[in-house]
């Protein structure tokens, strides 16, 4: 399309998706090639900047007097004719253009307006960018074009990537979406996209790339299923798409063949708003899609101008109109007259131009969402507003040389780039526009969100902005309330890879994957973390422990040796004795100061104080000549070049650079070089030739003389002239010095390589050659490319024996010498060779050393040592320095149950469960047990209270088996006596199932054998009583009849129903929920506490519950019966024992409760044993008084109460 004006502008647009390309034969004018896949939207941006031309010209604010012309090309969607276009906008097509014969003069367009993809400005910036025509972009967004010195005259007015990137990364910051995946496509807007992502991301923290894939250009199947395979399996839930709409449809289609659902995608600002993606069966997949779009604007006016849109029936396919006519056959689906051959037949319509527009069914009249279209608006704009601030400069003050003004009619490109610089204006829509000093607008981008509505038609809401304003810079703008979410939540996805480290926990980083892949690893004891997410876990002050949690500090526990107990009082006095001791010794040494004393391993340096120390010696160095001793050196590693520089091979740097070791070029010989080199002379009859001038110049440098004619006043300065006779052989010069040929040598295997490159050539037989219809390259027609191919193929040996051959990059076999400076003692230099490095096709890199010959420029005559951080030992891990190399690091002990027995360990390993680190944190020891041992004191003790229990009460059976005629015996019911003293040995001796290493049995047994031992006892105890009562009832007149219910039968049927009872709740326990050993690991960490777990708390309750209701009655009993006569009955003892009893196990369950591991086993046999010999002693101890020490009472008269009465 054309308009003509005083100036004109030209576009470059996309009115076609695509181009075919006529084949290229070579030997006929190729045809131009055509366009197909008319693009109605392309068609209307260009329509919006003829609209833009047109509504400046009407304005009489904006240049006035001023007409605006245009010339719009199509792109075609081929680079090649896009740059075509250009070239034909800045040089002109037309025969009538001519530049005046100085070549100055105004082109045939001031500024364009285009391209819209980043590849094809890249390409039509740089050539325009020679002669800073400016070019104003409206779709290209690479970051690569805000490079001012390859685009000096690009300028755009949509945001550049980088601001697009900044812009994505701040909603994945807002949704604390922490692990996304990137595609991109693979053209320069993807790939630079990607590039900048990457770093950006990475610099702000706001989390890690999943993967990135690159969309295939040319729609390869199989890439397309691996990349949406890649998408499905990975983690990450948000996908992120830098990519044109004819890859997104290609990658839709996939992504609808494979079922990917429940993926939050996020769009780039160039398929955000593509209709074409607007479909039904996308909806499943791509509702709820957020996405960056290009600045919606209104244009006031424009659907009037479009309506007015009529083809030009008098300029038939017409340069001028071409584009019209082509979107007037696509709308209306004819074709203009004459139609092409067979339309008509066809049933095809055509064209007459008068047909309806306004009621046909286009896109070309929604102007409901002007993003492309408002940019183009303010590109023409943007220019128009340069033009015109270059007619309101006033003359003797303008910004060119001499203060001058530019002028419509001569006014050049640069001038205008200029001005366009400076342009700022605000649109009807209210935007401002304006460019910074890379050519891009003040960025501004749209939130957008997908969402399909009920009915099944779509809807791209605007939700947010984020913009870059001078004052707050970038800003974004979310109602998160509008935003629909594709999930059944109805809020916004989780899209992490590791979920967050609570207190308590450090982060791990996993090995090989992004920072955002950590593990959550637990504090070691006496660390805490007490925020999420924490690096580190931080040490615990010094009177301080973490809690189980380990997320807040405690106090510790105190303990501290007292002096009121006896090892403090044992160790008090060993101190004081000490320091008695050492008063004595100081006065003795006091009194023999003069002794001289000779030390061997003292080397402080403070020891030479001699007013101090007057009379000490030491065999050892002092520190201060240690010190003296470690002086700096350097270890230089020399690059091949300066590895065998002469210049620096001086005595002055002999200190400094002795020893060097360097990469030198291999070095080779080459026989007959030196009697070649002998053989040179300069050609007189040639003078300053082509072919000898190299010589002559060698000569004269060597000789110090100039050939003839010698320049003015050379001879009269006593200069030589050369005559060519010259003896070069005896000359001094380092041209003759063959001995350390290494660039010679590699000139020497290239000549070669080039000469059996054509010998094989030459060696190719007819009909069998590489080349197309096996032909063979001749000498006489050789092209550079053939000889290439054979280059590549070269494969010989040097006299030297080394091959010479070329990988697929064109690089030779590579070796090395490896070089040693080395200064003789008579001050002369030597660089010997000390190895050599090099790679085989069989053996790959190889290094060869001769350690033995290389000098080290050291005192210790070895290779230093350089290390930014010494080797971690075994018991610490390496922990890396923040900010600095990975080589730098700090040794970090192991924490307590953790080990690492290997040098420069990146973790420390947990100990297994029986086991506990070494106090070197290099190997794991079995933990230490702990139970209560017949070996240990207390274990002793309490074994030994057993079995003099078990003795006692063998003694009071003994006593009253002895004397069981006598009264005492009778009277006091010798057989539940007899029953009872069995039942105390047997509580005695159930207290050993307490002591030792728990096992099954032992822990099924020993409450089984406590509970009925005590239950038979006091059973025995209550049937006492209640015979007591009985009988003190019976001895009033009329209660004879109450005897009859507690004869002997019914005693021992009392006695073994109650015992009965706790051996049916002992039964039920041990098959429900038996006691079973248990290692405990909760007390210590480095100890094992070997205990017995009762299985059932509440069988375990039951158990004591009823010995204690037992113990109860009877002691409830026994009271109502302490005021009978004190010679009839007992009643007054077992009420005594029975308050024993039952203190003794009140007090047990706080103490048992609270007592950790063997300590319980202790209080539960201490409690059996005391409340065992408090029955033994309050029961039978008065009576065995009697029964030995007052045989005078043990009658039936002082029983029955008939002796003296009591006062």
């Amino acid at each position: 399309m054309h308009k003509p004006g005083d100036v004109v502008l030209g576009g470059l647009f996309e009115v076609h998706y695509t181009s075919v390309f006529p084949e290229w034969t070579f030997t006929s004018e190729p045809q131009q090639p055509s366009c197909q896949g008319f693009d109605t939207l392309g068609f209307r941006h260009a329509m919006t900047m003829a609209f833009a031309i047109d509504e400046i010209n009407k304005n009489s604010n904006l240049l006035p007097n001023v007409t605006l012309g245009y010339t719009l090309y199509d792109n075609c969607g081929a680079l090649i004719i896009g740059f075509s276009g250009a070239l034909s906008l800045a040089s002109g097509r037309e025969e009538q253009f001519l530049l005046q014969e100085n070549c100055l003069g105004t082109p045939p367009v001031l500024g364009i307006v285009g391209d819209s993809y980043s590849t094809f400005s890249i390409a039509i910036s740089n050539m325009l960018g020679l002669f800073k025509l400016p070019l104003v972009s409206y779709f290209a967004t690479c970051s690569c074009l805000t490079d001012r010195e390859r685009f000096p005259s690009f300028f755009r007015t949509i945001p550049s990537d980088a601001f697009q990137v900044r812009a994505m990364i701040q909603i994945l910051k807002r949704f604390g979406w922490a692990w996304v995946g990137l595609v991109v496509s693979d053209d320069d807007y993807g790939l630079h996209v990607a590039q900048s992502f990457q770093s950006d991301l990475a610099q702000s923290g706001g989390g890690c790339l999943a993967y990135v894939e690159v969309l295939p250009w040319d729609r390869d199947p199989s890439e397309l299923k691996r990349i949406v395979y890649s998408i499905k399996t990975s983690t990450a839930r948000v996908v992120m798409v830098f990519a044109h709409e004819i890859h997104m449809m290609q990658l839709m289609e996939e992504v609808v063949q494979q079922d990917v659902t429940g993926l939050q995608w996020v769009a780039s600002e160039s398929w955000t708003s593509t209709p074409v993606l607007h479909i039904p069966r996308l909806k499943p997949y791509l509702s709820g899609t957020l996405g960056i779009a290009i600045r919606r604007g209104e244009i006031p006016g424009l659907r009037e101008f479009l309506l007015q849109t009529r083809p030009d029936l008098h300029q038939n396919s017409s340069y001028g109109n071409n584009m019209v006519k082509q979107f007037w056959e696509y709308t209306f689906q004819c074709r203009f007259a004459p139609p092409p051959a067979g339309w008509v037949e066809t049933g095809g319509a055509v064209c007459t131009g008068e047909e309806d527009i306004e009621n046909v069914e286009t896109e070309f009249l929604d102007l409901s969402n002007l993003r492309p279209d408002y940019n183009v608006y303010k590109a023409v704009y943007a220019l128009a507003y340069a033009l015109d601030d270059i007619l309101q400069c006033e003359p003797g003050r303008g910004p060119f040389s001499g203060n001058t003004c530019a002028t419509l009619q001569t006014l050049e490109p640069w001038q205008l780039v200029h001005y366009l610089q400076k342009v700022s204006f605000t649109t009807s829509f209210g935007d401002q526009v304006s460019f910074d000093e890379n050519g891009d607008v003040i960025p501004i981008y749209d939130i957008m969100n997908w969402l399909w509505l009920p009915d099944g038609t779509f809807k791209l809401q605007n939700v947010g902005e984020v913009k870059r304003t001078p004052s707050k810079g970038e800003e974004l703008t979310l109602d998160e309330d509008k935003i629909f979410w594709n999930f059944e939540s109805k809020e916004p996805p989780r899209s992490v890879c590791s979920e967050s480290c609570p207190p308590g926990t450090r982060m791990a980083r996993k090995k090989g994957e992004p920072e955002c892949c950590f593990d959550c690893i637990p504090c070691s004891v006496g660390k805490i973390s007490n925020s999420t997410d924490s690096m580190e876990c931080t040490i615990c002050p010094e009177d301080f422990w973490s809690s189980p949690q380990r997320d807040h500090c405690v106090p510790k526990k105190t303990e501290f040796l007292s002096y009121q107990e006896p090892l403090g009082i044992c160790l008090t006095a060993t101190s004081l004795l000490g320091t008695f001791i050492c008063a004595v010794v100081l006065a003795i040494f006091i009194y023999h100061r003069s002794t001289p004393m000779v030390s061997y391993f003292a080397t402080c340096s403070c020891l030479t104080d001699r007013e101090r120390f007057p009379s000490f010696f030491r065999t050892i160095p002092s520190d201060a000549f240690q010190v003296k001793l470690h002086h700096q050196a350097l270890q230089w590693v020399a690059s091949e070049a300066w590895a065998s520089s002469a210049v620096l091979q001086n005595p002055r740097l002999m200190p400094y650079l002795s020893g060097t070791l360097g990469i030198a070029i291999r070095r080779g010989e080459i026989p007959g070089l030196r009697e070649f080199l002998l053989q040179i002379r300069p050609d007189l009859h040639q003078n300053s030739s082509y072919g000898n001038n190299l010589v002559r110049q060698f000569w004269e440098h060597t000789f110090q003389c100039r050939f003839a004619p010698p320049p003015a006043g050379w001879v009269e300065t006593g200069g030589a002239v050369c005559t060519g006779e010259e003896d070069i052989e005896n000359v001094e010069t380092e041209f003759l010095d063959i001995s350390n040929l290494r660039p010679e040598y590699n000139v020497y295997k290239a000549v070669y390589a080039l000469a059996y490159a054509l010998d094989d050539i030459l060696q190719c037989e007819p009909g069998r050659g590489p080349f197309s219809g096996n032909a063979c390259a001749t000498l006489q027609t050789l092209e550079p490319w053939q000889l290439v191919h054979y280059l590549q193929k070269v494969s010989f040996t040097t006299s030297f024996g080394d091959q010479v051959s070329f990988d697929e990059n064109g690089d030779v076999l590579p070796i090395y010498d490896i070089m040693n400076w080395l200064w003789l003692p008579d001050g002369t230099f030597k660089l010997q060779n000390v190895g050599e490095v090099k790679r085989t096709p069989s053996k790959g890199e190889e290094l060869t050393l001769d350690e033995d010959k290389i000098f080290w420029n050291f005192e210790s005559k070895e290779p230093p040592r350089s290390v930014c951080s010494e080797s971690c030992p075994p018991g610490t891990r390496m922990a890396r320095k923040k900010g600095q190399p990975e080589c730098c690091f700090d040794c970090i002990p192991c924490s307590e149950g953790k080990i690492s027995n290997r040098t420069d360990s990146m973790e420390c390993t947990i100990c297994p469960e029986d086991f506990w680190s070494s106090p070197q944190r290099d190997h794991c020891v079995p933990k230490k047990t702990e139970f209560l041992s017949y070996h240990e004191p207390l274990g002793i003790c309490l074994t030994t209270a057993s079995l003099l229990g078990t003795f006692i009460c063998v003694v009071v059976l003994g006593i009253f088996i002895h004397h069981r005629r006598t009264p005492m015996v009778r009277a006091n019911n010798s057989e539940l006596s007899f029953q009872l003293l069995l039942s105390l040995k047997l509580c005695f001796l159930c207290s050993l199932l307490f002591i030792g290493r728990p096992r099954q049995w032992t822990c099924q047994l020993r409450h089984a054998a406590f509970g009925i031992s005590f239950v038979l006892c006091v059973s025995c105890i209550l049937v006492k009583t209640m015979v007591v009562l009985a009988v003190f009832k019976a001895s009033k007149p009329g209660g004879g009849a109450n005897l009859k219910w507690f004869g002997a039968v019914q005693q021992r049927g009392t006695v073994l129903v109650l015992t009965s009872i706790q051996a049916a709740i002992c039964t039920a326990w041990l098959v429900s929920a038996s006691p079973a050993p248990h290692k405990n690991t909760d007390y210590h960490s480095d100890k094992i506490v070997y205990e017995c777990v009762v299985g059932s708390t509440v069988g375990f309750a039951v158990l004591l519950g009823y010995i204690g209701l037992l113990a109860i009655l009877s002691f409830l009993l026994a009271f109502l019966a302490r005021n009978l006569p004190d010679n009839f009955n007992e009643a007054k003892l077992i009420t005594f024992s029975m308050l024993i009893f039952c203190a003794v196990w009140v007090a047990f369950v706080p103490a048992y409760v609270n007592s950790p591991g063997k300590y319980a086993d202790a209080v539960e046999v201490f409690a059996i044993l005391a409340s065992s010999f408090g029955l033994l002693v309050a029961l039978f101890g008065p009576k065995c008084y009697i029964i030995l020490l007052r045989p005078e009472r043990n009658t039936k008269k002082a029983i029955m109460g008939r002796g003296t009465p009591k006062s």
